[in-house]
């Protein structure tokens, strides 16, 4: 009995940690794009069969040169060889989220709201750092006074 527990186990591990390597192994970063071969209506039980892998010719060249861009600004691991860039596996799984990456990447609209986003952030960096400094200054005139009144106070 305690053979086939110990068995058991073992093999949960090892399913496990094949498990867990196959999701976090890093695979080739390719771009996504609507799968729209057949228009026949048929039944979609994910949202992954709605989505195709790009080969180099469907997706524009611009895509290779932005896709970096993208991926950091939305904080993904990744990983650049020889110019070809891996991510997780696991990142692979929501094509969904892949071809809005892929989107992106070709979408001078994107990139143009995030050119209004810096300007404005900007803006608002200014504005919070001279609320600070303006804060930064009264609080040193207040150590000021409140340091020359003790000394007076301290010498009388």
């Amino acid at each position: 009995m305690k053979k086939k527990i110990f068995i058991a186990v073992i093999s949960l591990i090892v399913f496990y940690s094949a498990y867990y390597y196959w999701q976090n192994r890093y695979v080739e970063l390719r771009p996504v794009i609507p799968a729209e071969e057949n228009h026949t209506r048929k039944i979609i039980f994910f949202d992954n069969d709605l989505y195709k892998f790009a080969e180099p010719n469907e997706i524009s060249p611009s895509y290779y040169k932005n896709i970096k861009w993208i991926l950091d600004g939305s904080r993904v691991d990744y990983i650049e060889k020889n110019g070809i860039i891996y991510v997780r596996n696991k990142f692979l799984d929501d094509m969904n989220m892949v071809w809005n990456y892929t989107n992106r990447a070709i979408s001078t609209e994107y990139f143009e709201l995030e050119k209004k986003r810096d300007s404005t952030h900007l803006i608002y960096e200014k504005k919070c750092a001279d609320l600070r400094r303006k804060k930064i200054e009264s609080i040193l005139k207040t150590i000021k006074t409140d340091s020359i009144k003790f000394h007076d106070d301290h010498k009388k």
